[in-house]
């Protein structure tokens, strides 16, 4: 049996930025923020799975677009996943669950077909403020699709053709390519945006399902919809052999608004085609990451964790960000004891972390988890760190003193046992 410490005594010091690495394949089928590296996580995983062979299913909580329960889908690993974004989840499922290949090209004759007839009656799809974030022509385009698409027999052929809808959905809206938060483009480059919306949604479907593994009822696939930390509670205890994910490292409305970027998307999309979820998470364009980890439905209080780690660090920030940090904190930390609970005694979980800024001081986010896990009688098996050569994410992603604060560009992985 090799062990993981044997395993990384052979890499060089910078293996582990995958400088080169690009998403590929299934992972390109459909954008998202701040995505794994799937290189990463492949090799993270295998690391584990050669030195522990009884492994046979994984957990991402945060598992966002997916990369993580592919990659261990890929390696023979049950998935099972949560994330409160029902975007994310579905683009996960699609990527799980796969399609019926000869089913696929069949319906995309026909999809291409009617999209095309001149003589289709479908009702022009309406949301509150829809005309502010959508051209009048590219609302009845996509309108047409919608229609056509929810005439599919399958579901899962639906599910798929959704997928395929969303990077169109982004791409002919009005909003910004330059931030994930909803921003109006300048009206010259709204007026000036070609209709191409048939085209690109038929050369998406047209090469996408190719990279999808294939379809079968009898496949296991786990996700859910919903807080990570209710989601655990309802997980058996001592039932996961590997937990492997990249949790959030601050809140989403000062970090990335994964919320938002989806939030077009989903108001496109018929729910009954998404897994099943509170209605809430759609109320507003903010519903998403207000409900996320920290968010402004986190409870206020005072530190529940003891750490003279972070008493130090709200010392050195400003009395007005104390809420916002605390509440993060909290309610991540409660992720984390709760992953502890499901995980099997003597089991791994990898951890990819970041430490942001607040207040232009560096929340040290990677040593609180370690010393939180380490109470909880983990034990640090492994140590890393890489540089983020490329990240799906802005580069500035808030103002201190009306000055732009970088950031983060290193990134630290944790290989735990219980």
């Amino acid at each position: 049996m090799v062990s993981i410490t044997e395993i990384l005594k052979e890499k060089s010091i910078d293996y582990w930025d995958f400088a080169d690495s690009k998403l590929f394949g299934i992972h390109k089928i459909s954008s998202y923020p701040a995505t794994m590296v799937p290189d990463m996580q492949k090799e993270l995983i295998k690391m584990v799975t050669e030195e522990d062979k009884s492994v046979k299913n994984i957990l991402d909580p945060f598992h966002g677009s997916g990369v993580t329960l592919v990659e261990g889908t890929g390696l023979g690993l049950d998935p099972i996943g949560f994330d409160i974004n029902p975007l994310a989840n579905l683009m996960t499922l699609v990527k799980l669950q796969g399609v019926n290949k000869k089913i696929v090209e069949s319906s995309n004759r026909r999809i291409m077909r009617k999209v095309l007839e001149d003589d289709i009656n479908f009702v022009v799809h309406d949301f509150y403020n829809i005309e502010k974030w959508f051209r009048t022509d590219i609302i009845e385009s996509l309108s047409k699709i919608k229609h056509i698409i929810q005439q599919e027999k399958y579901k899962y052929i639906r599910q798929y053709y959704w997928v395929c809808l969303i990077n169109v959905i982004k791409k002919y809206s009005n909003t910004r390519s330059s931030t994930f938060k909803l921003h109006i483009k300048k009206e010259e480059d709204i007026n000036q945006l070609k209709n191409d919306v048939f085209k690109d949604f038929f050369q998406n479907i047209s090469t996408s399902y190719k990279y999808l593994p294939d379809y079968s009822k009898h496949k296991k696939v786990l996700l859910s919809v919903g807080d990570t930390r209710e989601l655990l509670s309802k997980t058996e205890q001592n039932s996961i052999d590997l937990i492997c994910t990249s949790p959030p490292y601050g809140d989403n409305g000062t970090t990335v608004t994964y919320g938002q970027y989806s939030m077009l998307p989903l108001y496109w999309i018929n729910k009954k085609d998404l897994t099943k979820f509170d209605d809430s998470l759609l109320e507003n364009y903010s519903s998403i990451d207000s409900a996320s980890l920290g968010g402004p439905k986190s409870i206020p209080s005072k530190v529940h964790y003891t750490s003279d780690r972070l008493i130090n660090y709200l010392d050195s920030i400003s009395l007005s960000k104390h809420r916002k940090v605390i509440n993060f904190v909290n309610d991540y930390l409660d992720a984390f004891d709760k992953m502890h609970n499901v995980l099997k005694p003597g089991k791994f979980m990898i951890v990819t972390l970041g430490n942001r800024r607040v207040d232009n001081e560096i929340l040290p986010l990677t040593e609180i988890t370690k010393d939180f896990l380490l109470e909880k009688g983990f034990s640090i098996e492994a140590e890393l760190s890489r540089n983020i050569p490329v990240k799906r994410m802005p580069r500035k992603v808030s103002r201190v003193n009306n000055k732009a604060v970088s950031s983060m560009n290193t990134e630290y992985v944790l290989i735990l046992k219980k």
